[in-house]
């Protein structure tokens, strides 16, 4: 078990740090860059910022969707195989030779075959064995339809062994004659166990691990001299006389091949059956300290068939029926060694993937440098791109969040119209940022598989209760069924997939859930953006979007999760014949895999204990988002979400903002951003302006449906209803739409850029006179919301005031 650990632990570490890289470059080819923003905002459509996004993967360039579908398609066998590519196989030897004699044996004794009781091995009849087994098995409330066929369980249906004939002990260079000799020869240099770990090895019946042949000492120190112990007719006495002399001290009283089997009735844990379990004393122990047992009765030897099949003993033993042992001398062959073995087939899949990853990300690596567009990776990349270069299709919507860019899609009716809106202030809580759609299907996605373990854990429970272990092993249950290695592997790893999709979504609601946290910071004071290059006062990332202190706790309790299914149903191969290749099912040696040894067994275990734990740990994971998503937002700042358009309209930043007009001031030249906008070979560059053409819709109203605002309900905003404000929208001069959408020139592009760099606060900014011109028609006074810097005296937003 703790080889099968650490086999776990290592070959865990590079799946996941190989995973780890993919998800890394599925993230980036997810993120899209900003000439991908603008054509989504120009279809009236929106892509999503800072987190995994399927809506984002058929939206960016069909490079980028290709990319990210190999990557994906390629994670599956890498997720499903590579913890089944090298494995522990259980070793348990099932055939192993016993001898019963005296300590003079192994020192130079003499010993005359077959042993001083004169029972050939597998003497007792099938229905001896049938009557044993079935007594055994009886209080167990077996129905007849899981009762076994006892006498098949072993060669010749007996409890002493397999069967030997006479002729065998003819000559001394016979198997049967050989493995006595061996072992008188060799039993002196073999390990001497106690009784309580004899019981252990040998009677307690689960398969070879550390010794096999043994050699039962008995407390005979003379031998048994035959004319002692038996009353024997003329007859028999003659046929003895040729290989056990009626009168010598023979030191072997018994000798038999035997074999331990592995078999499993009505999917309880593994039941073991001993060839030689009547030889040993099965069930008949008065004590390990003075251990006794009943070899043979009286009755039985009476009924003992002659060897030629028509005679019987008419004799009768003359000693107790009780006879003790002075320890035991197993075969010091140790066979605690743990074998690691490599599916080739398995192996050449997971190759093939990681090939496929490699490959994908190194022509991913050389294509985006050479296209020169930075990715929106983090909602900081975001806002200092739409600071940088203002979104002209966002003019006016500063207001919006993405609850009515969403509400606006949905209804076909309803239009966003760029215009002033009263403020307000509502109490919002971080819930409010994750849309019900990604409530909804994650926690769809989360009921599956809880519901699943649910299921099978009260199937599990009907059929045998809380029986075995807690880690994966032979003491637990099997499923029925007869499975080839691969067929074993995709049933055993298949639910890691599903898990790896519940991580992904509760990945998910984390990440948006701090982006709104981190959103809503700058409604409170000045803070710099976390950017994935700084500039200025601004900070490198961490992961992606999720900071450390969510980040390495979801990552441990990925690791662990995964291992706990790992141990919840676990593919279980085993060697050496004591399990058999089909002790699960019928049919299984037709499925034998090509790359194993004859005789593997192949199986697919659970832990009920591991079950239970998963579904606990689960069902307490999950009920932490909805404890975080009650924690309150500022009511002073917008709430944008992961929306691309509401990011944007939340970033129209002020000319006479402190910083920009510092810039102007001491900046002789521009400076470069990583959001420049260089035409693509790959990508057609296109206007940005709103237009009706969309795939899902127009979300903003042209100036003929300007009227069609009337019957929008905002949650948190409502609009002027009056004549004036929607005659000034509809002549909006093109020198406040100039203010508005910084970027067209070098040197006011600059001065933004040197904005974004600063020490951020969202709230209401100083705009210039022209731009109050446009909206000296309303009857209040309008204000413009927006990022500024420390010095440009940024308030938060009144309630029941106007702002555009």
């Amino acid at each position: 078990m703790e080889v099968n650990k650490t086999v776990t632990v290592v070959q865990g570490q590079p799946c996941r740090e190989g995973l780890a890289s993919s998800n890394f470059f599925m993230q980036v080819l997810n993120s899209p860059s900003r000439e991908e923003v603008n054509q989504a905002h120009f279809r009236g459509s929106w892509l999503g910022i800072g987190v995994p996004s399927v809506r984002n993967a058929f939206r960016v360039s069909k490079f980028k969707t290709w990319c990210w579908v190999l990557l994906l398609l390629s994670s599956i066998p890498i997720h499903v195989l590579f913890n089944s590519t090298i494995f522990e196989t259980d070793h348990r030897q099932s055939d192993f030779h016993l001898t019963i004699g005296n300590e003079r044996l192994v020192n130079g004794g003499a010993f005359f075959p077959p042993g001083g009781s004169l029972i050939l091995p597998a003497l007792a009849s099938d229905d001896v064995v049938q009557n044993h087994w079935a007594e055994y098995y009886k209080n167990l409330n077996l129905s007849d339809a899981y009762r076994p066929d006892y006498s098949s369980w072993s060669p010749g249906g007996s409890a002493y062994g397999s069967p030997v004939n006479m002729s065998d002990y003819d000559t001394k260079n016979s198997p049967a004659v050989l493995n006595i000799t061996n072992t008188a020869a060799n039993a002196g240099s073999w390990d001497r166990l106690e009784a309580a770990n004899c019981y252990a090895q040998y009677i307690d019946c689960h398969g070879l691990k550390k010794y096999r042949n043994v050699l039962w000492v008995m407390d005979q120190p003379s031998g048994w001299v035959r004319d002692d112990i038996w009353h024997l007719q003329d007859n028999d006495a003659t046929f003895w006389d040729q290989y056990v002399p009626a009168d010598q001290p023979n030191h072997l009283f018994f000798d038999a091949q035997c074999a331990m089997n592995a078999l499993q009735v009505n999917q309880e844990p593994t039941q073991c059956s001993n060839t030689c379990s009547g030889a040993l004393g099965d069930g008949s122990l008065d004590g390990l300290h003075d251990w006794r047992y009943p070899f043979i009765d009286n009755s039985t030897y009476a009924s003992y068939e002659a060897v030629n099949g028509s005679d019987q003993f008419n004799g009768t033993w003359k000693h107790s029926v009780y006879t003790n042992t002075s320890g035991l001398q197993p075969d010091s062959l140790n066979l605690t060694l743990k074998y690691i073995a490599l599916s080739p087939t398995l192996l050449m899949g997971v190759t093939i993937c990681v090939i496929v990853k490699t490959v994908t990300a190194i022509v991913v690596t050389i294509v985006l440098c050479r296209r020169n567009q930075a990715p929106l990776v983090t909602l900081g990349d975001a806002i200092a791109s739409f600071i940088e270069q203002p979104d002209r299709v966002t003019a006016g919507l500063s207001t919006v969040d993405q609850t009515d860019i969403r509400r606006a899609m949905r209804s076909k009716r309803a239009f966003l119209v760029p215009g002033p809106r009263q403020w307000r202030a509502l109490p919002k809580r971080r819930a409010s940022v994750v849309p019900i759609s990604v409530w909804t299907t994650s926690y769809l996605l989360f009921l599956v598989g809880i519901g699943t373990c649910v299921g099978l854990f009260k199937n599990a429970l009907d059929t045998n209760g809380l029986q075995g272990t807690f880690l994966g092993g032979d003491e637990n249950s099997f499923i029925p069924l007869a499975f080839s290695l691969i067929n074993a592997v995709l049933l055993a790893n298949s639910p890691q997939l599903l898990l790896s999709f519940c991580y992904l979504a509760y990945n998910n609601m984390f990440t948006r859930l701090q982006m709104a946290r981190e959103f809503a910071q700058f409604s409170d004071g000045y803070h710099p953006l976390r950017v994935t290059e700084p500039k200025g006062n601004q900070y490198s990332t961490y992961r992606l979007q999720l900071p450390y202190k969510y980040s390495l706790p979801l990552i441990a309790v990925s690791v662990f999760l995964h291992w706990l299914l790992s141990n919840t149903i676990y593919v279980f191969v085993s060697i050496g014949g004591y399990y058999g290749s089909d002790f699960v099912g019928t049919g299984s040696t037709e499925i034998s895999d090509p790359s194993l040894p004859d005789n593997t067994a192949i199986a697919v275990g659970y832990s009920v204990w591991s079950l239970l734990v998963l579904m606990i740990v689960s069902l307490v994971l999950i009920l932490i988002p909805p404890l975080l998503s009650f924690k309150r937002l500022s009511s002073t700042i917008v709430n944008p979400g992961s929306n691309s358009l509401a990011l944007s309209a939340a970033c129209h930043s002020s000319p006479l903002s402190h910083a920009a007009r510092k810039s102007m001031a001491l900046d002789s030249s521009p400076r470069s951003s990583r959001f420049d906008l260089l035409p693509s070979p790959y990508m057609p560059v296109r206007p940005h302006s709103p237009t009706t053409d969309g795939d899902e819709g127009d979300w903003r109203g042209s100036g003929e449906g300007a009227g069609a605002f009337s019957g929008i309900e905002m949650r948190r905003l409502s609009a002027k209803k009056s004549w004036r404000s929607m005659r000034s929208w509809r002549s909006l001069s093109l020198s406040s739409s100039t203010l508005l959408n910084k970027g067209d020139g070098d040197e006011e592009q600059g001065a933004c850029r040197k904005l974004s760099e600063c020490r951020l606060r969202w709230g209401v900014v100083k705009m210039p006179p022209e731009w109050y011109a446009d909206y000296e028609h309303e009857e209040e006074e309008v204000g413009h919301l927006g990022f500024g810097a420390e010095g440009d005296d940024v308030a938060p937003p009144v309630p029941g005031r106007l702002y555009a």
